[in-house]
């Protein structure tokens, strides 16, 4: 027998990998192999997301709708106030602050009736205000695990916020009434005790009536008194109104009011004088006797009403020059009133100082009278002064009371809540949402662990590292079927193309036989390697069914088990593992006693052997490659099923001796660096390695699918053997 031609070392070329880009098929390929996963996460989504619906307590809003408006009232105690104690137009975010203070709370706490009590800060917990966009509306909304709970609420909110409104909004018309009502009992009461000392005294002196020009004097300088009084009030009513005014400068802007007294201009200053100047020379037209209907004295109120209307547009205009950051008007509202009631106050002063000369000069009138007659009169004058004084604040007193009444509150209640609407579970919008998220989880879980997985999933991913694919093998039937022969129980699960030649996995081994043939390689077809990158990847397999396929062809093959690590092809035979190749290299005897027949035509067994303890050095030994030259000389072909790559230096020792190399690659568990490894061992030791087979495609994917259509709609009468790769001639033993 001829010693096995031994090839050139030199290596096979590399093949190139391949730039192919994936595309939409591939995708849906990666997603039907992560189909269960992916459906796993989409129903624990799912399952959570209704478990989250069943166990949110439900959630009850109403609505009401607020709409403020800009107050315009005037200042009880000028006939020509601005509105300065509101701003000119409503500031939204102020009020929604407001609403969600705690002082509002308190006060919709106790308006709630007692079987719903609920504390201040759990009612603010529940209510919100926000203002629509581009209008002077606020929208209130409750939210409560009781529709009637939430719509009481936000009721209650409501109308509580506009009666608070308005009970700033008559803060101060208020607070000169009560200046007033203080005043008037003051007045009442030196009213009395001057009517009764006047009383006293005529009862006492016999004295009834004072002389007609006594008695016109005496009017004269009541009148005086009176107005004098009357100015004493206008300024102390106007320092109120201006410390009031100052205080809501500082709760805007701390530090505005003092501003005040800094911010002039000389036409500011000349309006002021000209204004005091006139103040005094209508005092002095009253001294003389002018009556407050004469020509003259309504001439100088016509140039006094000019006059303030001057300083308040100058006044404008100063304010407007300050540079406010003020964007509802509020502040700059405030310090233009301050200025009008600063220029008001300067006035009042002046007026006042000018009827206390002009009482004065009366008083050193009524001094020249005989001493009964000049206390007589200074009586008789302070009960007049007293009665003109209680007539005014009277007056003063009801047109304050009148305001007040008439005051409107700058908040209207359009819509009350009629009901509450359910926001929480919102099983459309919940449900809708957890589909969404669950199938994006699932996706993304499915293309991710995908991602992350570096096993070779598809031919497809072989072809883009430049492998040639030989034949894809789809997941054969996981029972173990057997049969008798004579005593002995033989393994028939290896052998599908045998027990089950119709089936899909039986004809994707003779796709393999028949790619195998038109491989284009420059060395006969007679030796064949069968390995894999690392254990439980089916070479074995792979390995039996191509050599019974080959048989099959009509081809003598011998089967060897070279795996001398973990031997297996005696066992699925139902034969001794010894004698086998190891006895054979040893002994270098002959053939005859250590080849068993298959039960498969044409097919030979030769077992492994005893088990050395190097393989690796036997099988590089001349021994050894004497008898792969002897055992290709004599059959068609020799198959070998050997060890993993990654595991010993069998396979690439065998591989640099026999004519082609055939890499098992198991899908979705050989690593693709793994299978790159065992193409560089293979390849280092001059290896020919034609491609590889990729074994285990599920039935699910592309190519599992083409198979398994093809079982189940085929149906051949008889088996026609595929061309014989190679141009081998059948020998005898």
């Amino acid at each position: 027998m001829a010693e096995i031609n031994r090839p050139a070392p030199a290596r096979s070329p590399r093949p190139a990998v391949t730039g192919e880009q994936m595309g939409l098929r591939d995708y849906l390929e990666k997603l039907n192999r992560r189909k269960w996963l992916a459906l796993g996460v989409f129903v624990v989504v799912l399952g959570l997301t209704a478990v989250s619906i069943v166990r949110t307590k439900p959630v009850y809003v109403a609505r009401a709708t607020l709409m403020l408006t800009t107050s315009d009232e005037s200042s009880i105690l000028s006939q020509m106030s601005p509105p300065y104690l509101w701003p000119r137009g409503p500031n939204l975010d102020n009020c929604v602050e407001l609403i969600r203070s705690r002082s509002v709370a308190e006060r919709v706490a106790q308006r709630l009736p007692d079987t719903m009590r609920l504390p201040p800060g759990a009612l603010r917990g529940m209510i919100s205000a926000r203002p629509i966009r581009e209008t002077d509306i606020i929208q209130l909304t409750a939210a409560a695990g009781s529709p009637r709970v939430a719509v009481m609420v936000v009721n209650a909110y409501a109308e509580t916020y506009q009666e608070y409104d308005l009970e700033q909004n008559r803060s101060d018309v208020s607070t000169i009434r009560q200046f007033i009502d203080d005043q008037l009992v003051v007045a009442k009461a030196r009213l009395d005790s001057s009517e009764q000392i006047l009383a006293d005294f005529k009862r006492s002196h016999q004295l009834t009536s004072l002389p007609a020009e006594t008695e016109a004097l005496v009017g004269q300088q009541a009148g005086m008194a009176a107005a004098f009084q009357q100015a004493t009030v206008d300024v102390q009513a106007t320092e109120s109104e201006l410390t009031y005014v100052r205080e809501r400068m500082d709760q805007e802007a701390e530090g505005m009011a003092d501003r005040i007294e800094g911010i002039s201009s000389p036409m500011v200053a000349s309006l002021r004088a000209a204004l005091n100047q006139l103040e005094v020379e209508r005092a002095n037209l009253m001294m003389r006797g002018f009556d407050e209907s004469s020509e003259r004295i309504q001439g100088l109120e016509r140039q006094i009403d000019s006059t303030r209307a001057r300083l308040k547009a100058e006044s404008q205009a100063l304010v407007a020059q300050q540079g406010f950051v003020d964007p509802v008007g509020r502040l700059s509202g405030l310090f233009e009133s301050a200025l009008a009631l600063d220029a008001k106050l300067a006035a009042a002063k002046a007026r006042r100082r000018a009827l206390s000369g002009v009482l004065s000069r009366y008083e050193s009138s009524i001094a020249r009278l005989p001493e009964a007659e000049r206390v007589l009169a200074g009586l008789t004058r302070d009960v007049e002064t007293g009665r003109r004084v209680h007539a005014l604040l009277s007056e003063r007193r009801e047109e304050a009371r009148i305001r007040e009444v008439g005051r409107t509150p700058s908040v209207r209640l359009l819509d009350r809540a009629l009901g509450a609407g359910r926001t929480k579970p919102n099983i459309p919008s919940s449900v809708s949402f957890g589909l969404v998220l669950a199938l994006a989880l699932a996706l993304g879980t499915a293309f991710v662990v995908d991602y992350l997985d570096s096993a070779v999933q598809g031919p497809r991913e072989l072809q883009r590292q430049g492998w040639t694919v030989l034949g894809n093998i789809p997941l054969l039937p996981g029972k173990t079927g057997r049969r008798r022969r004579g005593r002995k129980e033989v393994m028939t699960s290896h052998l599908i193309t045998h027990s089950d030649s119709e089936s899909s996995g039986a004809e994707a081994f003779r796709m393999l036989r028949s790619n195998l043939a038109l491989t284009n390689t420059d060395r006969p077809l007679r030796t064949i390697v069968v390995t894999s990158a690392g254990p439980s990847e089916g070479k074995s397999t792979v390995a039996i069914n191509l050599a019974s396929v080959l048989a099959q062809a009509g081809s003598r093959v011998l089967l060897v088990d070279a795996d001398l690590r973990h031997p297996m092809l005696h066992s699925v035979f139902g034969r001794k593992r010894q004698p086998g190749l190891t006895d054979l290299i040893i002994s270098d005897s002959g053939a005859e006693n250590t080849v068993f027949k298959s039960g498969i035509d044409q097919l030979f067994i030769l077992p492994s052997g005893s088990i050395p303890p190097s393989p690796a050095d036997l099988l590089v030994s001349t021994s050894a490659a004497k008898l792969l030259g002897r055992l290709a000389g004599t059959y068609d072909y020799v198959v070998f099923d050997t060890p993993p790559v990654l595991i010993a230096a069998d396979a690439p020792t065998l591989g640099s001796m026999a004519d082609v190399t055939i890499l098992v690659v198991r899908a979705g568990r050989t690593a693709v660096d793994a299978v790159e490894m065992a193409r560089d061992a293979l390849l280092n030791t001059g290896s020919l390695v034609v491609g590889c087979v990729l074994n285990g495609v599920s039935p699910s994917s592309r190519y599992g699918r083409y198979y398994y259509y093809y079982k189940y709609k085929s149906h051949y009468s008889q088996h026609t053997p595929d061309p014989e790769p190679g141009t081998a001639k059948t020998k005898k033993a």
